[in-house]
């Protein structure tokens, strides 16, 4: 069913919330599984920076990564922050990476991060957050770009829709 354009309203827009730096640990290589090849990468720390407030990302969390049969990887990362205020912010990020061809081939020689001509990645957080001055985070959608500078860093530019 096509909608007419009339219908279809404008775009939604985006503002950029939140960017995160966080830390990663080697990762535990649990290997192949009926989902595809499954490792464990730990958080152990970072800093954000975000719209009113800031501070540090806790070591602790973990990114639970899925490297399908067919090529696409599966982010699963639950993680917490510590705002310099003190709070403390839980977020569940779900992602998809898709690379090129050459990004896989990369990939499989061992090359971590490639080039970022060679991947896209996404992800849509969601927070838990105290009562007060952060609970507007509970209440949007939001998506993630996802880059990675280095092999022991990622780095996450949260947009809120509206």
């Amino acid at each position: 069913m096509t909608e007419p354009l009339e219908l279809m309203g404008a775009a939604p827009n985006l503002q950029r919330v939140l960017t995160l730096c966080a830390d990663i640990g080697p990762g535990l290589m649990l290997g192949e599984s009926v989902e595809g090849v499954r490792c464990n990468y730990p958080i152990v720390g970072g800093d954000f920076e975000g719209l009113d407030f800031k501070g540090q990302v806790l070591a602790g969390g973990e990114d639970i990564f899925l490297l399908r049969p067919d090529g696409v990887g599966q982010l699963d990362a639950r993680y917490s922050l510590r705002t310099d205020q003190g709070e403390l912010i839980n977020i569940r990020n779900i992602g998809l990476l898709n690379m090129t061809e050459y990004g896989r081939q990369l990939e499989r020689q061992g090359q971590w991060p490639i080039p970022e001509t060679e991947y896209h990645c996404t992800c849509t957080p969601v927070f838990q957050v105290p009562k007060g001055r952060l609970d507007w985070l509970t209440r949007a959608s939001f998506i993630g770009q996802v880059h990675y500078p280095n092999a022991s860093q990622v780095v996450i530019r949260c947009y809120r829709f509206y």
